[in-house]
């Protein structure tokens, strides 16, 4: 949840997590070598203070709290809102519940990244005691249309423009979350514990990673890993997100053909309907899978082979201490504000 609300956080403390997998780079493509535990950084153990301790319980509170900032926040605009209740919504999956151990070898073998693939099978889970009613609904109905774009405005923010802006290649994605009308604002608050110095030391935690990846040994490394994929038939690229990121805009591409942006849908699909699109992009996604196993096999090994995670860990850590040596105080600041946000 905390990955879908404070991307700028979230995104920071996975890759960082990546960071300390000294048998083969945890990361989002799940090819870490061995799963064994990952030892924290210096800097991830700031994260691991400030989020660690996590339960469903947690979760709750968060979420409505989270929905009553965004009522504040939608009433000072002058719109009424009610806070909907998301506790019956999502769903939970826990690597737990695999027949193999995310990231490694096995896994990559028998469901490549697992996005053309469903690693968790058919799981059952509870339905919802009622249907999900948006509480906002009928106030919404009621408007008229320039009114309602101005109810969603506040809420959301003008996502329409920043994604017509990606796609015409004016700016790549960089979660903000004040373009992110009161739930940008009201996430921020909870999740991150606000504040304009909270969100500079987070740009500075963020320049962290990219500075470990512009190391001159990590580029050493990563020529390893290119040349090892090139023995394997897998060319043409050039960092090692470039194998998993391949098969992702395959996926994508997929998704997008069938679904759309949903900017010119009039209407729902009907049920018989909606099960004809999901055959289609299965069928789809399984011409894929082939390829996706081959290359998170390769990548696995060729992780492996080169040594990446090693030097990763390496260069990491170096650098997240030099971090935290530097900003002990406000690291020290910002867990005591998310410890205050969340409670």
């Amino acid at each position: 949840m905390r990955g879908a609300v404070a991307p700028t956080v979230a995104l920071l403390a996975l890759t960082l997590t990546g960071c300390g997998a000294g048998d083969g780079g945890a990361g989002a493509d799940g090819a870490d070598g061995g799963g064994a535990e990952v030892e924290l950084g210096p800097l991830e153990e700031y994260y691991e203070k400030a989020y660690g301790e996590y339960d469903e319980d947690q979760a709750a509170r968060e979420m409505r709290r989270v929905e009553e900032v965004v009522a504040e926040c939608m009433a000072e605009q002058g719109f009424d809102y009610l806070p909907m209740d998301t506790s019956s919504t999502g769903m939970s999956m826990s690597s737990e519940e695999l027949d193999v151990e995310w990231g490694t070898e096995e896994f990559a073998e028998q469901y490549g990244y697992g996005m053309t693939t469903n690693p968790y099978g058919d799981l059952e889970q509870p339905m919802p005691e009622e249907a999900f009613v948006d509480p906002n609904a009928d106030y919404v109905a009621a408007m008229s249309e320039s009114e309602a774009e101005a109810f969603y405005l506040a809420l959301h923010g003008d996502q329409m423009a920043q994604m017509e802006a990606m796609e015409a290649g004016e700016e790549e994605f960089v979660y903000d979350w004040e373009q992110n009308g009161c739930q940008g604002r009201a996430q921020h608050e909870v999740y991150e514990g606000g504040g304009d110095e909270v969100a500079s030391l987070q740009e500075e935690m963020v320049a962290v990673w990219d500075r470990t990846l512009e190391d001159p040994r990590m580029t050493e490394v990563t020529t390893a890993w290119v040349s090892c994929m090139g023995d394997a038939g897998i060319t043409g690229l050039a960092t090692v997100d470039d194998a998993m990121m391949r098969i992702s805009e395959k996926v994508d591409v997929v998704h997008e053909e069938a679904y759309g942006d949903g900017s010119d849908v009039t209407e729902m699909p009907s049920e018989e309907d909606f099960a004809a699109i999901e055959a289609q992009v299965q069928e789809r996604l399984d011409a894929i899978t082939e390829e996706e196993i081959t290359t998170a096999v390769a990548d696995h090994r060729c992780r492996e082979s080169s040594g990446y995670a090693d030097v990763l860990e390496t260069v990491s850590t170096e650098l997240q201490q030099e971090f935290v040596d530097a900003h002990r105080t406000e690291l020290e600041a910002w867990v005591e504000a998310v410890a205050a946000a969340r409670s």
